[in-house]
């Protein structure tokens, strides 16, 4: 009963914010917002119970096609076609209430999650039954609703950065698995460069947090922020003693000290990747250090993300799309001339951890393309492997 009770409450939810988002556009469809219709599917769409871990198994190649999955897609094409036209719009406005700072009210990313495996989950069928165009229509559909999550909030842009590494996987399989068809890579080809002319980036995050964190940084919402955002302990402790003896000088100092943090860790993004790793690695522990001896440091101390992960997981994104986009084009060499080329084209996009092109070489199954710079934070160097159908 009380699952039923907090279900219905969700729904409603949803409800009104759909209602709130589309109140200009309620009469179109599709609308000019996409977030109406990603609502909709999001109250719509209910997590199945029993086949969650078969049907991960299925859109990644592990398992085929069974009964139960063929009939959670049939039950599910009224979301799937919803989420289709959602990510067919160009416009998306979530509603967010940015006055609120670091406390601003997210989408439902829980939910997002599980239209992704839906939309992967029926990818993977289309593959298998051969319509090759449709499937990888699904991934950029999957491409797009990743961009209509990118909102301001470093947790959505991981959200959707997550969402568009598991896309990367699941277009890699049916690349792999059809024929070389010129028409049809040469339509992914252009349909990707398309998303060059808005790049997927965390750098809107990165200003949104300086932005959000001088709005937070105030006596009525800093408690808030830091009770919900540090583990209980002895430096929660000290952190939320500073603020009860903070005066008006105290939140202008720390201000200041984190729109300059903030200018360093930004200008760090913009460096070659070992010069970025090694400084936003001293940025990381920087406010740490200084917070038992400079009381300024105290809120940025407590409030600052872990900007090495973050800048790590965009690089390894960056790099994995700039493999797929290279793989594109010696499929399409493949496609033109019955084999894959001996060398890798000139002008490709590079792997990011370098700055060099991706080093080239044919298997016996296909191809691998290998970065030439190592990931530091794993201490491997990554690569990606593409087949062809037999």
């Amino acid at each position: 009963m009380k699952t039923i009770k907090i279900r219905t409450i969700a729904k409603t939810i949803f409800v009104v914010l759909a209602l709130f988002v589309s109140a200009t556009s309620s009469f179109a469809y599709p609308p000019d917002n996409a977030a109406v219709l990603y609502y909709r599917a999001f109250m719509l769409y209910e997590k199945p119970d029993n086949i969650g871990p078969s049907l991960w198994d299925y859109w990644k190649g592990n398992i085929e096609l069974n009964e139960k999955i063929e009939q959670y897609l049939k039950k599910n094409r009224r979301i799937i076609n919803i989420v289709l036209d959602a990510a067919s719009v160009d416009h998306c406005d979530w509603g967010l209430d940015y006055s609120q700072g670091t406390e601003v009210l997210l989408p439902p990313l829980h939910k997002a999650r599980e239209i992704f495996v839906l939309l992967a989950v029926d990818a993977r069928m289309q593959s298998q039954r051969g319509d090759y165009r449709k499937a990888l229509g699904r991934c950029m559909s999957i491409y797009r609703m990743a961009r209509h999550l990118n909102e301001r909030p470093i947790i959505c842009y991981l959200v959707a950065a997550a969402i568009n590494a598991a896309n990367h996987r699941c277009m890699t399989l049916i690349l792999s698995d059809m024929p070389q068809d010129i028409e049809t890579l040469t339509w992914l080809r252009d349909e990707l460069a398309e998303f060059d002319r808005q790049p997927y980036s965390v750098k809107p995050a990165l200003r949104w947090k300086r932005e959000a964190g001088i709005i937070s940084m105030s006596l009525e919402k800093i408690d808030n922020a830091v009770r919900s955002g540090l583990d209980d302990g002895p430096f929660k402790e000290q952190v939320l003693k500073k603020i009860l003896e903070a005066d008006k000088q105290f939140f202008d100092r720390n201000k200041a000290y984190w729109n300059k943090y903030m200018e360093a860790v930004q200008a760090a993004f913009d460096l070659p990747y070992s010069q970025a790793y090694s400084k936003l690695k001293q940025l990381d522990e920087k406010p740490a250090k200084e917070f038992s001896k400079n009381p300024d440091a105290t809120l940025t101390a407590a409030c600052s993300p872990t900007w090495l992960k973050i800048y790590t997981l965009s690089t390894r994104l960056g790099s994995h799309t700039n493999a797929i986009k290279a793989a594109i084009e010696i499929y399409i060499i493949k496609a033109k001339t019955g084999q894959f080329p001996d060398a890798l084209p000139t002008g490709l996009p590079p792997d990011l951890f370098s700055s060099k092109d991706f080093q080239y070489e044919k298997t016996k199954d296909g191809f691998v393309l290998r970065c030439q710079g190592k990931d530091l934070a794993r201490d491997v160097i990554h690569q990606y492997e593409f087949k062809v159908k037999k």
